[in-house]
């Protein structure tokens, strides 16, 4: 079955790909809009609902590669050059992007897994930092991201671009205010380690091979001495100096790599 063309802006399938892609939100039926030939595959793979895929008419190619004439295929539109560019996010737009309904979690469950890895971010800004977390999260064997009030939002176009498909498969749980996260992590018996500049114990001197929370301040100001005092530990990454800190992105992926291999020794 050929794709539906869709001739103007104001259809609504558009405004909600355009709206979806400008707020870096979800829409209001719970889909997160994704752009790009990458990602629109890392979706099919991850085998998401896929509400409905869009290609420009330049795009057609791409589009019968990504997503083959079948039965079993999503809802699959055109529209014209010109008026993807005009939803686009990107400087130079590959043609191609979809609706996706991300799979339901529950915190709860996701932290009492078996040396669930999981990672807090309090405050975090920076859509390229959430995004690398996210990728880290998956590579090394987390559990979830814990997003405080005020943190960056998933969805926004360069954190989903950041994760590359992990935001897909690593649940992801807004809204979560620190003193909830701790009563969680005592009730499934999960450690509480705040990463820190300076003052803590050195990364590699901790245990960190059972349940793991990693508390990971934002980019400006880092965890505040609220937090700080709620936690277990405190953990530094040792630096050569006259480096004092690294970007939150790099300390937790390090983190979560140490985790790692503290896991799989033979690894």
């Amino acid at each position: 079955m050929q794709p539906t063309f869709l001739s103007s802006s104001r259809n609504p399938l558009l405004q909600r790909f355009r709206r979806a892609l400008r707020r870096g939100e979800l829409t209001p039926d719970g889909c997160c809009a994704v752009e790009g030939a990458h990602l629109v595959e890392e979706a099919l793979r991850s085998n998401l609902e896929i509400v409905a895929v869009l290609a420009a008419r330049s795009a057609q190619t791409k589009l019968k590669e990504l997503v083959p004439e079948h039965n079993g295929r999503p809802p699959c539109y055109l529209t014209s050059d010109r008026t993807f560019r005009a939803l686009a996010q990107t400087e130079t737009p590959q043609g191609i992007a979809a609706l996706v309904r991300l799979p339901p979690a529950q915190l709860d469950q996701c932290l009492a897994a078996e040396a669930s890895l999981t990672v807090v971010l309090v405050g975090l800004q920076d859509p390229g930092n959430l995004g690398t977390i996210l990728r880290s999260l998956e590579a090394f064997g987390g559990a979830a991201c814990v997003l405080a009030p005020a943190s960056v939002s998933p969805y926004n176009p360069k954190a989903v671009r950041a994760s590359a498909g992990s935001l897909f498969r690593v649940p992801v749980f807004r809204n979560t205010t620190v003193e909830s996260m701790v009563r969680l992590c005592a009730e499934k018996n999960v450690r509480r380690v705040a990463l820190v500049p300076r003052a803590g114990t050195p990364l590699g001197n901790l245990d960190l091979r059972g349940r793991i929370a990693f508390f990971v301040g934002g980019e400006a100001h880092g965890l505040d001495a609220a937090t700080l005092a709620q936690m277990d530990d405190a953990a530094r990454i040792p630096l050569a100096a006259p480096v004092e800190s690294l970007n939150a992105a790099v300390a937790a992926s390090l983190a979560l790599y140490e985790a790692a291999r503290q896991r799989n020794p033979g690894n």
